[in-house]
């Protein structure tokens, strides 16, 4: 896989579904989900087809896990995960936040990936040992040193809200973001607006695969709930970022107690 076609496809596809919204949407509820909070328009699908095909045209063995397919609940240790509208909700109501998002995987582990948000044309890329960049900029390493009490944390907030966290973090005093985009919750981080990301209850792998690698790569941590190294063979992704540990452990506190999906 080459990091310039995923940058390719995202563009692309970025391109194609500001089109699609200008001509207006229409949605379709899905079943996977709190009714009206997973759902998916025309420019999911043809988003797509757009991403697989680009992928395909350079790579045709590769396997893509997408979004709006039908799988059997595993994800393949060599693979490229592929969400070709990040931010449905966000779109759909006329919003800058979402994205396309694509990440390879390599022995069941993120190895590169981008983050593209046409609104704006900012593109983020990552290949692992090789930093991050902001177009035509790299970042820098994640340093956070604004007193805890003052420090902006992000989350996504809707039907699936785990509210024991929020109560928590809100009790010892951070303030909370809602953000609504796996991958503008990347953003943030990278950019050093949010000291730290959560997402419980309703995230997939292609929410979270690109945007994990990234704030890894720049010194912050990505886990699981529970503090464990995320499992990059399933489809569910439950996660915590953070800058550092301290801000990790302020997440974690809370997060250790959910007892996962499918528990009140």
């Amino acid at each position: 896989m080459d990091v310039k076609v995923l940058e390719d496809a995202a563009r692309r596809c970025g391109e194609l579904v500001l089109r699609i919204r200008e001509r207006g949407l229409h949605a379709e509820d899905k079943n996977d989900g709190p009714q009206g909070s997973h759902f998916l328009t025309e420019a999911d699908t043809e988003s797509q087809a757009l991403g697989i095909e680009i992928v395909h045209s350079s790579f045709p063995d590769e396997v893509m896990v997408a979004e709006e397919e039908e799988h059997a609940g595993g994800v393949s240790a060599d693979c490229t995960v592929f969400d070709p509208v990040d931010g449905t909700t966000v779109f759909y109501n006329g919003g800058r936040e979402f994205g396309v998002t694509l990440c390879t995987l390599r022995e069941a582990r993120p190895v590169m990936g981008v983050m593209y948000f046409p609104i704006g044309n900012v593109m983020f890329r990552c290949e692992r040992g090789k930093g991050v960049w902001m177009n035509d900029t790299q970042l820098a390493s994640l340093i956070w040193n604004r007193p805890l009490d003052k420090t902006l944390l992000g989350t996504d907030l809707g039907p699936w809200t785990i509210h024991s966290v929020i109560q928590g973090l809100n009790k010892d005093k951070f303030m909370i973001r809602s953000i609504l985009v796996g991958i503008y919750g990347a953003r943030a981080m990278l950019t050093q607006e949010t000291g730290a990301y959560w997402s419980l209850n309703a995230g997939s792998i292609w929410d979270g695969a690109a945007g994990s690698l990234m704030v890894e790569e720049l010194g912050g941590l990505a886990v699981d709930p529970w503090g464990k190294p995320i499992r990059w063979n399933t489809i569910a992704l439950d996660m915590v970022w953070a800058a550092n540990e301290e801000l990790a452990d302020a997440v974690l506190k809370y997060t250790r107690k959910w007892p996962g999906r499918g528990h009140s």
